[in-house]
């Protein structure tokens, strides 16, 4: 599905795999983006110095002539704008290589990984660098704001969604809560938004079909997701009475 920009964003991919390479060209490119692609960091490099900048830039770390972490450094200092605009693609994170995605506040996403997962991490992304340079006013932002009383609560619940998580829940911890919906926050691949979902709430023996409206990571581990129930439940008495803010 293209995206629907007018102006279409612009990716470079970075990988030594001209496999990897050519497969994500063409499927961020029938998304809608203009794609570009290097083999290596050193031509990744030539290419940020001779065009008008890229919008994101996902990477394999391992590389040879320039691994990913060391083009990512060089890039920063050479051009600070792109620092929150990299993506890395890993099947191994080092401790090294988590700690320079955690002082830099990188996102990564493991290999192997599903085709929408990326494009749901891209899509965040982009978002997120669009709602930043409005400084911070936006669709996005308002996402995860119910217009309804809604309380603090904490509890484990039990997430099924047909293309990721059908046979194995995905564990979560709730945020907040409201008859209509809830907020939620786990470890674990994006949930698509849009798609159907059902939820189980275990300390209230609550099962509901439910719509995945939003879903972002805040960190590289974490990720919250706001899902609307598909009909009102009652609140208990004992959920707390104190309106988030």
């Amino acid at each position: 599905m293209a995206t629907e920009n007018k102006a279409k964003k612009r990716i470079l991919v970075v990988d030594d795999e001209a496999v990897i390479r050519m497969l994500l060209s063409e499927v961020l490119s029938e998304a809608g983006y203009e794609v570009e692609t290097s083999g290596d960091g050193i031509e990744a490099m030539e290419r940020l110095k001779n065009t008008a900048g890229y919008d994101l830039i996902a990477l394999d770390v391992n590389m040879p002539k320039i691994d990913g972490i060391n083009f990512c450094r060089q890039a920063i200092k050479d051009f600070p704008e792109i620092k929150r605009r990299f993506l890395f693609t890993t099947g191994y994170v080092s401790n090294d290589a988590l700690a320079f995605f955690k002082e830099n506040s990188c996102n990564y996403i493991a290999k192997p990984f599903k085709m929408q997962d990326l494009l749901s991490r891209i899509s965040a992304m982009l978002a997120k660098e669009e709602t930043s340079a409005r400084g911070g006013s936006g669709p996005k932002e308002g996402m995860e704001r119910r217009a309804e009383e809604r309380f603090h609560w904490t509890a484990y619940c039990q997430v099924f969604e047909e293309r990721i998580y059908k046979t194995t829940p995905l564990i979560a911890k709730t945020q907040d809560i409201s008859r209509n919906g809830v907020k939620i926050r786990y470890v674990g691949e994006m949930l698509p938004p849009g798609s159907d979902a059902d939820i189980h709430i275990m300390n209230l023996d609550l099962r509901r079909a439910a719509k995945i409206m939003w879903a972002k990571a805040i960190n590289e581990l974490d990720t919250v997701a706001g899902l609307k129930f598909m009909e009102p439940i009652q609140l208990p008495a004992g959920i707390a009475s104190t309106v988030s803010p």
